[in-house]
């Protein structure tokens, strides 16, 4: 394992919020905004902070490689890095750029290191509050520096309250009734920062699994003590992984499978 000063990375990304992201929230002008793809956004802010962070990161540690979520959009053979035994930051510049771009606080800065296909390190900052949540494989997470903790006290999906992604309110409709409740906000990193605190029980994403939106905050769900897989297919998410899917984290393995069993045929359809 690569050894890294984690604070030193993280000082890294709120330096670039602080920068790069934060002035430009709430304060984008025309044309700073456009569509990728539909209802798939991308701000100056996220191009700014993605060059931003691969300069430093790849200062701090050299020979390193960056794949970023913009670089991956322009070019898709970046992907291809993956293979390399260069250790490899893999960065979203701003998770949630559909809510920093509608003024909403729901989004921060993702980055992991992986190296030989495995994420080592991830960190996960929610820029507007200020809160950093750091994931070290086998060493455990913390959010602030206190320990990162996935609850225990929800027994079956009928007490559960969740965090789903990959898709709009409505499709989640079909497993009302199911599960205790169900938030979306849109950002992959409050779903699983809200996991890790404790604030939710389970994250359920349902239309597909990226390196930058999964990395970093399956390797904290992970660390905090919860049991993450890919639905149906019941094998764990890898940090080179761009495919359509259903990926679950729950408190265990036990109640993975409970929530599964309810989960996957309600939203397999909706994914």
């Amino acid at each position: 394992m690569i050894d890294i000063d984690v604070e030193k990375v993280a000082d890294i990304l709120r330096a670039v919020a602080a920068t790069e992201v934060m002035p430009r929230f709430k304060n984008l002008a025309d044309g700073e905004v456009r569509e990728k793809n539909p209802g798939d956004f991308v701000t100056i802010a996220d191009e700014a902070s993605e060059k931003a962070l691969s300069a430093a990161l790849m200062a701090y540690l050299p020979g390193s490689i960056v794949v970023g979520e913009e670089a991956v959009s322009k070019d898709e053979t970046v992907l291809e890095r993956f293979k390399s035994e260069n250790p490899i930051w893999v960065i979203d510049p701003i998770d949630g750029t559909y809510n920093f771009a509608h003024g909403r606080s729901h989004f921060g800065i993702l980055v992991a290191l992986v190296q030989n296909g495995v994420t080592q390190y991830g960190w996960v900052y929610d820029a507007p509050q200020e809160r950093m949540a750091i994931a070290i494989k086998g060493k455990g997470a913390t959010i602030n520096g206190k320990p990162a903790q996935v609850r225990q006290s929800a027994q079956t999906p009928a007490e559960m309250t969740g965090m789903g992604g990959g898709g709009q309110a409505w499709h989640f409709e079909s497993i009302n009734g199911h599960i205790k409740g169900l938030i979306n906000v849109r950002s992959s990193l409050h779903d699983f920062l809200s996991l890790a605190a404790g604030d939710a029980d389970f994250v359920v994403h349902i239309n597909k699994v990226t390196p930058w939106d999964h990395s970093a905050t399956v390797l904290l769900a992970q660390e905090a003590g919860g049991y993450v897989r890919l639905a149906h297919e019941n094998i764990p998410f890898a940090p080179d992984m761009l495919r359509h899917c259903m990926l679950i984290a729950a408190p265990d393995e036990a109640r993975w499978k409970m929530l599964e069993d309810v989960l996957y045929p309600r939203l397999v359809k909706a994914a």
